[in-house]
């Protein structure tokens, strides 16, 4: 405690909120890119090149290796495909709270709503508010013990894994893409030294 009170003694609330902002985005960012690569290795099934998971289910090694629960770990990864930005700006947990209360065909709706409230504030919402958007767009619960369709909810689960799948395809391929750049760019400098050091060796000797 006492090095923290060095290193922040003589900035203001407005500074140390500024790092604090900052560094939450970094880490969020690395959830996101851990909770994506998972996914990956779910898809692909590569989770089972572990040789101590050869014959497991991925909820068991997702468990076991992550310490993480596989309902948290897909709210996680629709959030973080389906809405980036919300999910960074306002964290995982409210943009998959918005899904399980008003359901997915209101998302944007509840997502707009809240921007747009933001704007008019002209500074950061707060939570409360958030929560009252959200409540009036939530969908009535049912009465009376009527069963969910459980075909009608595979399908839509259905649907929205395989959109899912689509995005992390896409993200995917966006990364290879930026990597291939990289390595072009690296090549085209080394080829610049090469000449370079091929000039310089050309060069005449002066006494």
């Amino acid at each position: 405690m006492t090095d923290l009170k060095k290193k922040y003694e003589n900035q203001t609330i407005g500074q140390i909120e500024k790092q604090v902002k900052s560094d939450l985005e970094k880490s969020i960012d690395a959830r996101k890119d851990a909770i994506l690569t998972i996914y990956y290795l779910k898809t692909s099934s590569r989770y089972k090149e572990n040789p101590l998971y050869a014959k497991s289910s991925f909820k068991v090694y997702l468990g076991d290796v992550y310490m993480m629960r596989e309902n948290s770990f897909n709210e996680s990864v629709t959030a973080f495909l389906n809405y980036p930005k919300e999910s960074a700006r306002w964290s995982v947990g409210l943009v998959s709270k918005v899904r399980r209360d008003c359901g997915a065909k209101k998302e944007k709706e509840v997502f707009k709503e809240i921007k747009q409230k933001e704007k008019d504030l002209k500074t950061p919402i707060k939570r409360e508010q958030i929560q009252k958007i959200i409540e009036s767009h939530t969908n009535p619960k049912v009465k009376g013990d009527k069963k969910p369709e459980y075909k009608t909810l595979y399908t839509n689960e259905l649907r929205a894994h395989q959109a899912t799948k689509e995005r992390l395809t896409e993200t995917i391929n966006e990364l290879k893409s930026a990597r291939d750049q990289i390595e072009k760019l690296k090549i085209t400098i080394l080829s610049f030294r090469y000449v370079f050091e091929e000039e310089r060796e050309l060069e005449p000797v002066t006494a």
